[in-house]
């Protein structure tokens, strides 16, 4: 798949009928080009969530990632974080929410802190424990291989099986909104350090 010039693998098999949205991997390489932007080296976790329960609109995760959000910023003294999720809906019919948190990888270099955090506010609120992927990424700037896996790990997402059954007047995918700072410029063989 092409983004922004650059050609990046995603983690679908079109040959076995699998596609994707091109939307989400799309906000996902932005949002993680917006935040390379402010900062040389970003943190990318990812959780999934289920809330065992029917959820006609996304409010209620639209809140809880607005406190998550919140709370980490005041942790970890951010001035900013990115945000994402996607609503998919498996055999049960409920709905399940996977989360990314890209974070300023100067100020936190592991996700253990974080996933304290958001089990602790998930449980404060009565629902069932998020379960965090071993798979973390810390991201430089100048690291075009690291986040082509960040990307290929995160375009999992995008897959369209699992969306689409939701009411007619909510999301499938929700992300931050920030903005560029400025264009980063960097080739393969930059290897220039925060």
């Amino acid at each position: 798949m092409e983004l922004c010039g650059e050609h990046f693998r995603i983690n679908v098999d079109p040959s076995k009928g699998q596609g994707c949205f091109y939307e989400v991997l799309a906000k996902t390489h932005e949002s993680m080009m917006t935040l390379l932007s402010y900062h040389c080296k970003i943190l990318v976790v990812q959780f999934s969530f289920n809330p065992c329960e029917n959820l006609p609109t996304n409010a209620p995760i639209s809140r809880l990632v607005a406190v998550i959000k919140r709370r980490l910023c005041r942790r970890y003294k951010f001035a900013r974080l990115v945000t994402g999720w996607v609503r998919e809906t498996a055999g049960t019919g409920f709905p399940h929410y996977h989360v990314v948190l890209m974070l300023d990888g100067n100020k936190v270099n592991r996700q253990g802190g974080v996933m304290e955090l958001v089990k602790e506010i998930l449980e404060s609120r009565g629902y069932p424990a998020p379960h965090f992927t071993t798979k973390t990424h810390m991201i430089s700037r100048s690291d075009h291989s690291a986040f082509a896996k960040a990307f290929y790990h995160l375009s999992y997402l995008a897959k369209v099986n699992t969306k689409g059954s939701r009411p007619k007047c909510t999301n499938d995918y929700s992300f931050s909104r920030l903005q560029l700072k400025e264009p980063i410029i960097t080739t393969h063989n930059d290897r220039t350090s925060c």
